[in-house]
């Protein structure tokens, strides 16, 4: 009685425990389910992405002000990590004139940034920090010419200091061409993701999570997003920003180039003063 009383138990524990098994794997597998493939690969995308997107808030001093020994203006937008060692990328609007910048990074550090080379033609500017023992991710680069209308991509960035804030979109048009006080950028993504103030300098990247565009402006009568947003190729990036993070063999050139001018300046001063001598 003893025998068929125990295993009578041990076929009602299997029992319970291969419901229970069923159950769950019935359970992750609804969860899984409740997600569509389009909402999956955005997940993973922001979640490669987010760690290489920062966070950059800046200090002015206000017009007139003497001296300005304390920047009164704070001004906030992001930046995308190009490098381990700290080397960063934003819009030339987003640093113009700040006298402090401030990072946060992944792991909200706070690390002070300074202001390596900038391209105002294109609105780009190369920030540097000092990472010291922990480098940070650097993002991957996609390839903006191979864009098509329609396609899905996302912004991430800083918007109204709201820090690694996601918006979705599609890309409504290519080649766009946009005047902004003087200036004229051209080929420009025009996508409807949502794009405001801080955005600016942040990435829009692909569903892969490569790096498409960098967030440059709006177009907007309110100043806030009317899902008009424009973000500058990556492919003009990848022409531009290798001269901004090494700008030596530029100066190199610029001074080779002064020198030569003196060199020929002083032997044609020379040879007109020894004319003048002779005469």
């Amino acid at each position: 009685m003893l025998g068929r009383l125990s295993i009578f138990t041990i076929y009602c524990y299997c029992g319970l425990f291969v419901a229970t098994l069923l159950a769950c794997i019935g359970f992750s597998r609804t969860s899984a389910l409740a997600f569509t493939s389009e909402e999956i690969a955005t997940m993973k995308a922001y979640e490669r992405v987010a760690p290489s997107v920062v966070n950059i808030t800046t200090h002015q001093c206000e017009p007139g002000y003497f001296l300005c020994a304390v920047p009164s203006i704070e001004g906030a937008g992001s930046g995308i990590v190009l490098r381990p060692n700290g080397l960063i990328i934003t819009n030339y609007h987003v640093v113009y004139g700040a006298r402090d910048i401030e990072v946060m990074v992944a792991g909200k550090r706070r690390l002070k940034a300074r202001i390596i080379a900038s391209d105002p033609d294109y609105d780009l500017s190369v920030i540097k920090v000092n990472v010291g023992k922990r480098p940070l991710r650097a993002i991957k680069l996609g390839d903006s010419d191979a864009l098509r209308i329609g396609q899905r991509v996302l912004a991430v960035g800083n918007p109204f200091g709201l820090g690694e804030t996601l918006t979705a979109g599609v890309v409504s048009m290519t080649g766009r061409t946009l005047k902004d006080k003087g200036k004229v950028l051209k080929n420009l993504i025009q996508t409807d993701a949502a794009i405001n103030p801080g955005n600016s300098g942040g990435a829009l990247i692909d569903l892969s999570g490569r790096l498409v565009g960098i967030c440059t402006a709006i177009l907007s009568p309110t100043g806030a997003s009317v899902r008009i947003g424009f973000a500058t190729p990556v492919n003009r990036i990848k022409a531009v920003a290798p001269g901004l993070m090494n700008p030596w063999p530029k100066t190199v050139g610029l001074l080779t180039i002064v020198l030569l001018a003196v060199l020929v300046l002083r032997s044609l001063f020379g040879r007109r003063r020894r004319a003048v001598e002779v005469g």
